[in-house]
């Protein structure tokens, strides 16, 4: 009996202070933050001195509290920089880890975002990857990701990631600008993969609050699909569309893909025949629908 009384009574001491732990979790450091934003993107703690310089040494690796005597202004605004994070997150101050670029109703803002990114780093590949939820889901996020590598530890390529959010995939108008955006990076010389998630770890990368990096790509899930067939199939770009009961997401979408494609912003200048009637086509089928208000 009193055997059960101790085991009750630790079990309940260790369940207060997993409470305690989760209402009241450690504060990470800035030197923890640091080294975690160099490892996240393939950097190992060993291996920073070499890839960032700035006068740290091995030595200043071997914990936090050495590492911080070596922390100075301009080391930390540079590591932000590097890696496209907010210095209020690296600080601690912040959960929000990016910068938001919301590009949705701006393609032609989106365009000039890359320009400045080339501009930046004409040197520098980019590429992109956009991130589809895997199952349909009423709301669920997209989002556009601008890979950018920025130098190589050995024979690896680190990268830093620019988020592109606001999308929701279902939604008639956003799958057509954001066809749009993916259209103006392959104009660019950037190509975009396809790759699929839950929306539950899309959203969490939409909210900015976690660190994207080399690993974070590893749970997205290859789904063969090529993002540049929403400017050139429409199956491509209605699928998964919210239809509605009378199609209005379909012919609202293809309307709204067609005025994009007449402003210029869908041509990927292929040597394939242009995919306006195709998407004219698709659209006659459902004219008998109620009228489309913009």
């Amino acid at each position: 009996m009193i055997d059960q009384l101790v085991a009750a009574l630790d079990l309940l001491e260790r369940v207060k202070v997993g409470y305690r732990k989760w209402k009241n979790p450690p504060q990470e450091s800035v030197a923890s933050r640091f080294i975690r934003l160099f490892e996240t993107h393939g950097v190992h703690r060993n291996q920073i001195p070499r890839f960032f310089g700035h006068g740290l040494s091995l030595a200043d690796l071997q914990s936090e509290d050495s590492l911080l005597l070596k922390l100075d202004e301009p080391m930390l605004e540079d590591a932000c920089a590097l890696f496209a994070v907010r210095r209020p997150w690296l600080d601690g101050a912040d959960l929000q880890v990016y910068p938001h670029h919301d590009f949705y109703k701006r393609p032609k803002e989106f365009a000039q975002f890359i320009t400045q990114l080339q501009a930046a780093g004409p040197d520098r590949e980019l590429c992109g990857i956009l991130v589809s939820p895997s199952r349909p889901t009423p709301g669920a996020p997209a989002i556009f990701v601008l890979q950018e590598y920025v130098g190589l530890v050995g024979d690896k390529a680190i990268a830093r990631h620019h988020l592109c959010t606001g999308w929701i995939f279902e939604y008639w108008k956003s799958r057509a600008y954001l066809a749009a955006c993916v259209a103006l990076a392959w104009k660019a010389g950037i190509y975009t993969r396809g790759v699929v998630a839950s929306s539950e770890t899309i959203a969490k990368y939409v909210e900015a609050a976690s660190l994207f990096g080399a690993e974070e790509i590893g749970v997205f899930n290859r789904s063969g699909w090529y993002p540049e067939d929403l400017a050139l199939e429409p199956s491509t770009f209605l699928h998964q569309l919210d239809f509605e009961s009378d199609c209005y997401g379909a012919r609202a979408g293809l309307k709204l893909w067609l005025m994009l494609h007449d402003d210029g912003l869908l041509e990927l200048s292929l040597p394939s025949p242009c995919a306006r009637p195709k998407f004219q086509a698709e659209l006659a089928k459902y004219n008998n629908g109620s009228p489309i208000v913009e």
